[in-house]
């Protein structure tokens, strides 16, 4: 009996920790609304403060230079367990918007079961005609400090690998000794950077998740040079699928998927050797924030049909915020990397309602572009069940074939099959001449398969042997299946 009562109790510590933790990503996550809603460059700070002898000994403050906030999207919050030993649910608000004179201060109680009476409004201070806008929200916890570190640190490296150009972060700690000192600890940072004329969401999303893997998840500048040498870098697709909903608000699910493979792997480095564990993490952003995977994208993950791109998906275990996925017979050494990011092109405040149905279709749509992204950009990657086991016929096919040539009489079929194939005549080999033809079937192999059968249209497969000018048609098309619809689904290179 005690020991049922021990795991309970453990248990109910951990969805406690769970629960607090939610609150703190949304109360940044409502930071970087207003941040984009800017404009401007702005800056998001996170204090975590060590409180000494009090029962709440850990503070949390987080801060943007963003629009001033509306309050409403504060008081929709909710506290999930009114009795929580790890926080009281208060929150202190500071905010201001440019044209304000004074500085508006609030206190929120989200214990308080009646909304009218959560929001109390204090004093407000004069801004002395300085001219700023911003938001800081602050409140009090018994959570342990290294471990609200680790959790923020962890949430903000994902955030970064968004790239929002106008956003500048920064995690720091600030801690008290014995003579009751404080001391300042920089634990992470980002730079503000300008934002190129030709860079959009999706290729920020690239950037950032390229960066992500070469640092092995666990840093935001420090590539592994170990495994990414500069000749070396990841295949990287993507894909977006977008929809207009009403009016101007149209919703985009955009995807980049990083095939990375290394020989080099250091077998010594455990940061190395777990970069190319066969198992992939599915990164999840709605409204350029991380979160939890909706089951909207789980179900899109499950009914791309993998089997088209070689892959085949042999376990979803979607237990906790971040969904792994295992892969049958992935070859040694390689790691998929998947990144989604679901948001509305319009900036609004506060967060979008619910959009699963529509989230599902679109999500897979760019799952399936970002894989033939790979396919298109990089030859002979991604392929097709049925291209690899055409693949397996083609050292005897090519066999035959050269024996046929070189078994030949007639000069002239000869000296025109040389010719189609490049090569000259003289000092011919038989296993250079068999090379040459396996690779050209491999090649009309490879090219052939880069589009699905369930594409629309897709380029003619090329000739065997070259002589593309006697092609007369430059596309074929496929049929599809009746009800898809052609929803302003995008790609972008």
């Amino acid at each position: 009996m005690m020991k049922l009562i021990i795991i309970q109790f453990i248990f109910f510590k951990i969805i406690l920790k769970f629960l607090f933790a939610i609150h703190n990503f949304q109360l940044i996550s409502l930071a970087i609304q207003r941040c984009r809603l800017s404009g401007d460059p702005c800056r998001l700070s996170v204090i975590i403060r060590q409180i000494l002898f009090s029962s709440f000994r850990t503070q949390i403050s987080i801060s943007d230079t963003g629009v001033g906030s509306c309050l409403k999207e504060f008081q929709d919050l909710k506290l999930c367990f009114n009795g929580s030993a790890v926080w009281d649910g208060a929150l202190a608000i500071k905010t201001t918007s440019l044209g304000d004179p004074d500085l508006f201060q609030y206190n929120l109680n989200l214990k308080e079961s009646v909304p009218n009476k959560r929001l109390t409004k204090l004093p407000s201070m004069p801004k002395k005609k300085a001219i700023f806008s911003g938001t800081e929200v602050s409140m009090s916890t018994a959570e342990d400090m290294g471990v609200l570190l680790q959790d923020m640190t962890t949430f903000l490296r994902k955030i970064h690998i968004l790239k929002i150009h106008n956003i500048a972060m920064e995690l720091v700690a600030v801690c008290s000794d014995q003579q009751r000192l404080q001391h300042e600890n920089v634990v992470l940072v980002t730079e503000l950077t300008l934002p190129s004329p030709d860079s959009s969401i999706l290729q920020q999303l690239t950037s950032g998740l390229e960066d992500y893997v070469c640092n092995h998840r666990n840093g935001l500048i420090k590539k592994c040079l170990s495994c990414f040498s500069s000749g070396e870098n990841p295949k990287i697709g993507n894909g977006q699928a977008c929809k207009k909903k009403h009016g101007n608000d149209v919703l985009a699910v955009e995807v980049v998927i990083v095939v990375s493979h290394s020989e080099l792997s250091d077998p010594s480095n455990l940061s190395c050797l777990k970069a190319f564990e066969p198992k992939t993490e599915v990164l999840y952003f709605k409204d350029f924030s991380p979160c939890s995977v909706p089951q909207s994208a789980l179900k899109a993950i499950k009914s791309v049909k993998w089997n088209n791109y070689g892959l085949t998906l042999k376990n979803i275990d979607d237990e906790g915020s971040s969904p792994s996925l295992e892969w049958e017979n992935l070859p040694l050494n390689t790691h998929i990397d998947i990144a989604l990011h679901s948001y509305n092109k319009q900036v609004t405040m506060p967060p979008l309602r619910q959009r699963n149905q529509l989230e599902t279709k679109l999500a897979k749509d760019a799952i399936s572009l970002a894989l033939n992204d790979l396919k298109e950009m990089y030859t002979g990657a991604l392929l097709s069940d049925h291209a690899l086991k055409i693949h397996s016929y083609a050292p005897d096919l090519a066999r035959s074939i050269a024996g046929l040539i070189l078994s030949s009489d007639d000069q002239n079929f000869q000296g025109e099959c040389f010719s189609l194939l490049g090569m000259p005549m003289a000092n011919i080999e038989g296993h250079s001449l068999e090379k040459c033809i396996q690779d050209k079937i491999i090649s009309a192999i490879d090219m052939n398969d880069r589009k699905p059968p369930s594409s629309r249209c897709r380029p003619a497969a090329p000739f065997l042997f070259g002589d593309d000018h006697v092609q007369e048609s430059e596309y074929m098309c496929d049929e599809y299946d009746e009800g898809e619809e052609d929803d302003c689904v995008l790609m972008d290179y």
